[in-house]
């Protein structure tokens, strides 16, 4: 939630690179992560941004198929423990070459006794030539059990510049060395 953003290199040096607020804390700095995932959190929120790179999703049912974008964002959702969830493509000109696949996603979580509604935005970026997925997700607390902007749920306001900084993220991925991906 920053006006400031500055070129982030994801996965080493030259791994991928995105733009991100200036402002974000990098989880990596404080414990260990998986070398396949990039974790962010908003200071000033609950608010977080992971990026991952996953086994690639082939369903074999063609009917199916129009819909594996959706299984990354299940499989979230289902982590969570999530009590519902839904989803819906986000129909917008992208201006990253990978040709993302964009989601809109809200789950419903029963934590620590109190209902939770998250709100996930999603980017799947299919890796051509290569066996793996990108995703990248903002995972944006809108309620946590006290109301919006209270126990770090965001304010309205806070939740419309994190999907501005989503949409920015998006467009700005770059993967700079595809030799990132095991074949």
């Amino acid at each position: 939630m920053s006006n400031c953003h500055v070129s982030v290199n994801l996965f080493g040096h030259n791994g991928m690179r995105v733009n991100l607020p200036i402002n974000l804390i990098n989880v990596a700095d404080t414990q260990e992560i998986s070398n396949s995932q990039e974790i962010f959190v908003y200071r000033d929120s609950g608010a977080s941004i992971i990026i991952d790179i996953l086994q690639k999703v082939d369903i074999e049912d063609p009917k199916r198929q129009r819909r594996y974008h959706r299984f990354h964002l299940d499989a979230i959702a289902e982590d969570n423990d999530s009590m519902e969830h839904s989803s819906s493509v986000i129909q917008r000109p992208i201006t990253n070459e990978l040709s993302p696949i964009v989601l809109d996603g809200r789950q419903v979580l029963k934590k620590a006794g109190s209902i939770h509604h998250i709100r996930t935005l999603f980017a799947l970026f299919r890796v051509k030539g290569k066996n793996h997925d990108v995703v990248v997700s903002f995972n944006i607390p809108t309620e946590t059990g006290q109301g919006r902007g209270r126990n770090g749920a965001v304010t309205a306001e806070q939740e419309q510049l994190i999907a501005l900084d989503f949409y920015r993220a998006v467009d700005s991925l770059r993967i700079v060395d595809y030799n990132l991906f095991a074949v």
